[in-house]
């Protein structure tokens, strides 16, 4: 049993001596009715005139007495109460101080500006093409790819030759997406599973093995941005004047990972837009400041996430420059030339959902619609494939 503190001991010995407080009440409500009874029988009582005025007056003055010696009671039984409050109070500080004492503490921190308490509220959500934002999804992916001697030559071979032997069942594997990837390989992902923990030994008897596979860093765009700087002159303006209560290992990454990657919009004009590469914590803090300052000029900053669409033939992952299939319609589906398509009476429909095998109303609409199911699960894979820092 604990050691009975100090306080309490007084409390428990002083028991006896203090007087509840109800029954005190009690105790005061009994005398006023017997002062009364008294009060009425002195009156009644066949004595002088007088001598009933000075008992009544004596009577008086017990009451007035009694009244005094309860009150100063009520008085001393709080103030011991009081005490013993104050003296449990001073017992816990001690033992605070003495925990305190031998605990080593980091310095409390400096009062936050404003601007520094805007930039401490992580920015989790990705503003997509469509306006919308979305939160990323932390997912763990892993690419697998047959060895150089292997006879498999094609994605749809390597899935097959994966399936048979790797049991998700047995393993504990929770898979979201395959995916192929190149010509041989496909991409497992999951949000469940840790797949870097898949038995690689299994892999390597089946001709199999995992290519490492590192997310992208993040991308935002700069609005209203000099046209006449440098990619190394952008790179200096938004360190040396947007950094100046950053902390330094985000001041470092800046240095380390900033890049101004390429330019866009009207040349001929005295500013444009620049997209620029950068480490995860940086964007944080570049988009909690909401603008961005290069030169004169206080400049819009988004993120910037942009999934590849080629016009020639509308499949995702080149451009138009790079393409070597056929052409197919953006707005019909059909082999021939967008900008000379005859059906632009018709309803649309999506070339990349026919492609995946979608039929009905869900093809209903061009290739280039920000709500096309195809397009989605593109983005949705691109935006897990960029480390945002989850």
């Amino acid at each position: 049993m604990e050691a009975e503190s100090a306080s309490t001991k007084r409390r428990r010995e002083d028991d006896d001596d203090v007087i509840p407080s109800d029954t005190s009440e009690s105790m005061e409500s009994l005398f006023d009715a017997d002062i009364l009874r008294l009060t009425k029988v002195i009156s009644a009582s066949k004595i002088t005139t007088s001598r009933q005025s000075e008992m009544i007056d004596i009577v008086s003055r017990l009451q007035a007495t009694f009244r005094k010696s309860l009150i100063s009671h009520r008085v001393t039984q709080q103030t011991a109460d009081l005490a013993n409050t104050l003296a449990d109070v001073q017992t816990a500080l001690q033992n605070v101080s003495a925990k305190l004492a031998t605990t080593s503490l980091a310095a409390p921190p400096a009062q936050l500006s404003y601007a520094q308490a805007a930039r401490s509220k992580i920015v989790e959500k990705v503003k997509v093409p469509s306006g919308k934002s979305v939160s990323p999804v932390s997912r763990s992916t892993v690419v697998i790819v047959p060895k150089p001697d292997s006879p498999l030559k094609t994605a749809d071979e390597t899935k097959t030759t994966l399936m048979k032997v790797l049991d998700p069942q047995k393993y504990g594997l929770r898979l979201d997406r395959v995916t192929k990837t190149g010509k041989s390989s496909i991409r497992l992902e999951s949000e469940k599973t840790d797949l870097t923990k898949i038995p690689m030994d299994i892999l390597d008897k089946a001709g199999l093995v995992v290519k490492p596979q590192g997310k992208s860093l993040p991308r935002l765009s700069l609005i209203n941005v000099p046209t006449n700087l440098s990619p190394e002159q952008v790179k200096e303006a938004i360190i040396s004047q947007n950094f100046h209560d950053a902390s330094d290992e985000v001041l470092h990454l800046a240095n380390q990972h900033l890049k101004a990657l390429f330019r866009f919009g009207p040349r001929d004009q005295q500013n444009g837009n620049w997209i620029i590469e950068v480490h995860a914590d940086v964007r944080r803090y570049l988009l909690a400041s909401r603008r961005v300052y290069i030169a004169w000029n206080a400049c819009r900053v988004n993120d910037h996430i942009r999934v590849t669409r080629c016009f020639n033939c509308q499949k995702y992952g080149h451009h138009s420059s790079d393409c070597k299939s056929e052409l197919q319609c953006g707005h019909c589906a059909e082999k021939h030339d967008t900008k000379a398509c005859s059906n632009l009476d018709r309803d649309p429909t999506c070339a990349n959902c026919v492609r995946f095998g979608h039929k009905g109303d869900v093809v209903k609409h061009k290739a280039i619609s920000n709500t096309c199911p195809a397009y989605l699960k593109r983005l949705d894979a691109k935006i897990s494939n960029t480390d945002y820092g989850l």
